[in-house]
């Protein structure tokens, strides 16, 4: 599904400067219209667009949370996260995080230390990484909630809200199987109906 386009052998470089040579690649990358680019354990990947059914989540999720998302709070679907200590950078398909602390400028990412949540909709080729490696990486770097909504669980399609991290994993999860709805903390206290959502078939 994505294309590294950096790739280094163990003890090649000092991991604070493979960093900075990885970031300042991605900030070069001109990718076409709707691609992404993150930083993962292999470097650089490329992600392409997501199919329509992919997209028509987030907007059922905007439309429950606009009403009561104070001004403060931004949400964003694509925006660069940077966990710096882990070498790696994601884009969420959705991440709310404190205005304030909008990034300025291209090539800046958002600090996790003012992300609320991050929400993933699983592929079928990337859920393995939405269910293991984004789990740990979100969960150290201290964001609060991870929303991982999986059409693909090989125990049926189910959404699940990860929290109270602790480590390199959350220690409280809540599931609920596809159509029901779940219930989201504050700062945003909504119970969210995913009744709407579409299984994607990407």
């Amino acid at each position: 599904m994505g294309i590294a386009v950096i790739e280094e052998k163990p003890g090649e470089t000092a991991v604070d400067d493979r960093w900075e040579t990885l970031l300042h690649a991605w900030r070069e990358v001109d990718m076409p219209d709707g691609w992404r680019a993150e930083i993962r354990k292999e470097g650089i990947v490329l992600v392409p667009p997501p199919a329509a059914k992919h997209n028509d989540i987030p907007d059922w999720i905007a439309r429950q949370l606009y009403p009561v998302l104070p001004r403060e709070i931004a949400f964003h679907q694509g925006s660069g996260v940077v966990i710096a200590d882990q070498a790696r950078l994601r884009s969420p398909d959705i991440v709310l995080f404190n205005r304030a602390a909008m990034p300025e400028r291209r090539g800046e990412g958002i600090d996790p230390d003012e992300v609320l949540l991050v929400a993933e909709i699983a592929s079928k080729d990337n859920a393995r990484d939405d269910r293991e490696a984004k789990r740990v990486e979100y969960a150290t770097a201290g964001i609060p909630l991870y929303l991982l909504i999986d059409g693909y669980d090989p125990r049926g399609p189910r959404i699940t809200l990860f929290s109270n991290p602790r480590g390199t994993d959350y220690s409280d999860s809540h599931a609920v199987e596809w159509g029901e709805p779940i219930d989201l903390p504050e700062p945003f206290d909504v119970k969210l109906d995913t009744s709407e959502f579409t299984v994607p078939s990407d």
